[in-house]
């Protein structure tokens, strides 16, 4: 079982997010910590890096697992538009 990490930026991000959403996300993130390889929502890896990302309708979260480390950090959460800028 990983830990779940959040940057400042993570943590602003699901601060603006409305409750409901922000709630979810945290949840997934839990189920996706549990047990990473396995999780079967919408969590992908992004082409292009080494990051994953995590989808709740129009947001998203930016996760990088950390497999020495144990650790699911993740890195942004916002709304789609500003998410990969």
């Amino acid at each position: 079982m990983y830990s779940v990490a959040f940057k400042k930026t993570a943590i602003k991000g699901l601060r603006r997010m409305p409750r409901q959403i922000s709630g979810r996300m945290l949840d997934e993130l839990e189920q996706i910590a549990a047990d990473p390889p396995n999780y079967s929502g919408d969590w992908k890896k992004m082409t292009g890096s080494g990051y994953w990302r995590l989808r709740i309708g129009r947001y998203r979260a930016i996760c990088d697992i950390r497999g020495d480390e144990l650790v699911l950090l993740v890195i942004n959460a916002g709304p789609r538009g500003d998410i990969y800028k």
